[in-house]
């Protein structure tokens, strides 16, 4: 289903003459990137959801992040650093075509070298396609095979959710690995400069910081149809998305081992309202649609379901029922090489998760810089659901469609972004503390079913991770922003109740990429 979706979004941008700029990978440090280097004329740029579009960003912007002016004398220099492998310019006709790889090769601390099972790599081989054609269309597609090996704690994770975590259902790979292939592909039509059409199988994030406690792009591509509008002052902005979803518990309709996942729908609105350069202020709505019964199989969503204003569906279906809504809050505000942003988020009249955090850019004067601290809190069994409606949990096959913690949880992180000259390296620091069940996790695990009779039966237990990770490299093709890279991680959870369920993991690893994804696998 997800190649067919990607092979019709690039056969249809060629039915077009025309065609719009396209997004902007969603890779964390790319995006703020953008920020840090967005001039003057973005002033009104809603940045609070992204993909952020080339369609909303000035020529300026885009070429300072995406374009290297330097002097190359070499063909092969010039591939390395500048341009895409291939590449197609005819009148109003701009292809560009990339191989993408991710290989890297690290090993777990306490194992020898020897030993299969202290083995952490990766080897994703994969291409890319992007185009934009006149000014009105534009298209891009790209698929992944991958192979994998994780850390400990990954594993365990991966087994019991059945999925390779942000890319999809996976199977076994020598007994102990993963092997779980991705694509996408989007088609997006502007039809002027107020109004934003986009098909495909892709996702959202919605909000200003490292996590979402709304909408993040932690679970796997879904098919989805997104219409985006900008007032002509550029002070408002609305979106309002489509999307196919669904669990991975087999149709009891269909008597066979490869019976179709039930399905559910999607429908997320948001709008945002910027008065000035400095304050953005964001309303959202998702509602998650029962589309499904065990009797008769597949059946037609509610009619609420087509509605693109926000605020409706909530009123019409409430927060907790047949289809599940959630409602909250985004904000930002920015001054100077400062941003201070939050988000709210209700679940229920008493499940509500709030969201803090600042960024400092370009500190001491250091371009393409950033240190950022953000704290985040949700109560326990937001996001879930009761047994009769556990398939509108918020979770899109087996992952969690806001923070990848799923729920019950504090959490205060820290990240610290410095390049110079092509040079770059990350530190992260992540703190949560979890309030969970016994060995099930109730309250935590949002595919657990919310039923007071299951919370009566629960002995609660305090779980304290550290996880900290830093990384170096350098870069090179700004297009694909292939990097050389090296890696040292280590995560500690002590369970506070229960020492025989602490762990702790060690790892080391490098490679080369093609860094445009975001992978959570800090959890």
């Amino acid at each position: 289903m997800k190649s067919i979706l990607s092979l019709i979004s690039l056969c249809c941008c060629v039915l077009f003459s025309q065609a719009q700029q396209y997004d902007i990978p969603l890779n964390y440090n790319l995006s703020q990137e953008v920020l840090v280097v967005k001039s003057n004329s973005d002033s009104l740029f809603h940045t609070g959801q992204r993909p952020y579009n080339q369609w909303f960003l000035s020529k300026k912007t885009f070429d300072n992040t995406f374009k290297d002016t330097s002097d190359y004398y070499y063909d092969a220099t010039v591939l390395l650093y500048q341009k895409h492998l291939l590449e197609i310019h005819k009148k109003d006709i701009h292809i560009g075509m990339d191989l993408l790889l991710d290989f890297y090769l690290g090993r777990k601390g306490g194992y020898d070298f020897s030993e299969v099972d202290g083995k952490v790599s990766g080897n994703s081989r994969g291409f890319r396609i992007v185009a934009n054609i006149g000014k009105n269309v534009s298209f891009e597609t790209r698929f992944y095979e991958n192979q994998f090996f994780f850390a400990d704690f990954l594993d365990s994770i991966m087994d019991a959710r059945h999925v390779v975590s942000g890319i999809g259902r996976h199977k076994s790979f020598k007994e102990i690995g993963y092997d779980a292939g991705y694509s996408m592909g989007s088609v997006s039509y502007k039809i002027n400069d107020q109004i934003n059409i986009k098909f495909g199988h892709d996702k959202l994030f919605i909000g200003h910081g490292y996590r979402s406690l709304l909408l993040s792009d932690n679970a796997s591509n879904y098919p989805l149809l997104t219409a985006n509008f900008r007032s002509k002052n550029q002070k408002w902005f609305y979106s309002s998305t489509y999307a196919w979803m669904q669990s991975l518990t087999r149709s009891l309709t269909t008597v066979s081992t490869e019976a179709l996942f039930k399905r559910k729908n999607g429908n997320f609105h948001y709008l945002s309202f910027k008065p000035n350069s400095h304050l953005e202020l964001g309303l959202f709505e998702a509602t998650i649609y029962n589309v499904y019964s065990d009797s008769s199989g597949i059946e037609k969503p509610s009619p609420t379901f087509y509605n693109p204003i926000i605020g409706i569906n909530t009123a019409v279906e409430g927060l907790q029922n047949k289809n599940n809504s959630l409602i909250g809050l985004s904000a930002s505000y920015s001054f100077r090489d400062f941003q201070f942003y939050g988000q709210l988020a209700m679940d229920n009249i008493n499940k509500i998760g709030f969201q803090l955090g600042t960024k400092w850019f370009e500190l001491f004067n250091l371009k393409r810089n950033w240190v950022q601290l953000e704290f985040n809190t949700v109560p326990s069994y937001m996001y879930s659901t009761t047994t009769i409606n556990i398939l509108q949990n918020y979770t899109h096959m087996n992952q969690e469609l806001a923070h990848p913690l799923g729920a019950s949880f504090k959490e205060l992180l820290f990240l610290y972004h410095f390049e110079w000259n092509r040079w770059f390296t990350d530190f992260h620091f992540i703190y949560a503390n979890r309030v969970r069940g016994d060995l099930r996790q109730f309250g935590e695990n949002i595919l657990i079913a919310s039923d007071h009779t299951l919370i009566s039966q629960t002995t609660y237990q305090n779980v304290n991770t550290y996880y900290w990770t830093i990384e170096g490299g350098y870069s090179f093709n700004i297009k694909t922003r292939l990097q050389v890279f090296g890696q040292v991680t280590q995560r500690i959870l002590n369970n506070l109740d229960n020492s025989n369920a602490n762990q702790k993991d060690f790892f080391f690893q490098m490679g080369i990429r093609c860094y445009l994804n975001n992978y959570y696998l800090d959890l």
